[in-house]
């Protein structure tokens, strides 16, 4: 009885395996179809952008220094104060100058009152020849000593105008309506004449400054229009070249380029915050502009996914991108006008998988 029994269970576990291997040999014929989003190319004129880190900058801006040296005796303003023009930003001791001053002043008196002197002596010798008591020769000598006297006059008097100007360089005074941005000297110091005491920026003119590549340089000139966005939060800004640097940078040895941000205020963009300058080009050849979601790469090459609307299928088309950014990039060669590319759903995708659009073409245009 116990033989039989086993024998039983070994006859139920044969047929269970024989069922399980009928099972697997049947191929799955169910064909899996996979839903596509496309974009129809269109051979109509996009444009690329060229994007460029910046920085806001003031267009104008100097190191101020006193004209004459001193002890700075007191510094009135703070690094980012803002200061209207004429504002007094230092001053330095003014008792030399006030010296200096008063010593010219005295030696224009003393020339005034020699001239004086020799006017009048010229004048007694002009009476004395008219009445022969003096020679022709001391009337000349008495009209050389007048001419002298008055030269020296002439002198003392530039001499005490320039000491006058001296001591008013002894305060420091703003060019125009701006901002400190640095500080150079505390008081206590003893200046030389130009030293620089604070560095003033002007506050109505900014620009954005950009490093340009020698190989790309030559695509810049004056009046181009570029867009500005600043790392902050904020809407863009509109931007014109105003120069391309002659001369590369030294230790970059890229090219400055400038832009002015007409009718921008420190409200909008503050000196020193960073931006994203973006140039809009056109190519020379067609170029399609297709959205980063449509690449595909491997180690092998790049492709994209086209859709052949008739045998509702997609194939694999190699691709050599270029102009690549975040959102986008450009195809040359490889695709035409009319074609459908698949630009979301790619990961999934099998050459000659069948597929199906779940949204109307949308246009890519291409460059001309």
């Amino acid at each position: 009885m116990k033989h039989s029994r086993s024998l039983g269970r070994g006859g139920l576990l044969c047929l269970a395996l024989l069922l399980g291997a009928c099972s697997r040999g049947q191929p799955d014929t169910t064909e899996i179809i996979r839903p596509v989003r496309v974009m129809a190319l269109k051979a109509t004129g996009a444009v690329s952008d060229e994007v460029y880190p910046g920085q806001v900058e003031p267009r104008y801006e100097a190191s101020l220094g006193f004209q004459v040296g001193g002890r700075l005796l007191r510094r009135v303003v703070e690094l980012g104060q803002h200061v209207d023009k004429g504002q007094v930003l230092a001053q330095i001791d003014p008792r030399d100058l006030a010296l200096a001053q008063s010593a010219a002043q005295a030696q224009f008196a003393a020339a005034q009152a020699d001239f004086q002197q020799a006017v009048t002596d010229l004048k007694r010798a002009n009476t004395l020849k008219m009445q022969n008591f003096v020679s022709q020769a001391q009337v000349d000598r008495a009209q050389l000593a007048r001419d002298a006297a008055e030269s020296r006059l002439a002198q003392a008097r530039s001499q005490l105008n320039a000491q006058v100007n001296q001591s008013a360089y002894g305060s420091l005074r703003a060019p125009g309506k701006g901002y400190i941005t640095k500080i150079y000297a505390e008081a206590g110091q003893v200046l030389a004449p130009a030293q620089p005491v604070v560095q003033w920026a002007g506050e109505h003119d900014i620009q954005v400054r950009i490093a340009v590549p020698e190989t790309r340089v030559d695509q810049f000139s004056a009046g181009q229009v570029a867009t500005v966005k600043l790392w902050v939060e904020g809407d863009p800004l509109t931007a014109k070249v105003r120069e391309v640097s002659p001369v590369a940078d030294p230790v970059t040895r890229a090219y400055p380029v400038y832009l002015d941000l007409p009718g921008v205020d420190q409200k909008s963009a503050r000196f020193g915050m960073s931006a994203n300058v973006i140039f809009q080009r056109a190519q020379s050849d067609s170029a399609f502009k297709l959205p980063g979601t449509a690449l595909v790469a491997d180690e092998k090459g790049a492709w994209v996914w086209v859709f052949d609307p008739e045998s509702k299928t997609v194939h694999r088309r190699a691709v050599k991108p270029f102009g690549v950014t975040e959102s986008s990039f450009l195809v040359k060669d490889g695709l035409k006008a009319g074609d459908l590319v698949v630009i979301a759903g790619t990961h999934v995708l099998n050459e000659g998988q069948k597929a199906t659009r779940f949204i109307e073409p949308a246009d890519v245009t291409a460059h001309d």
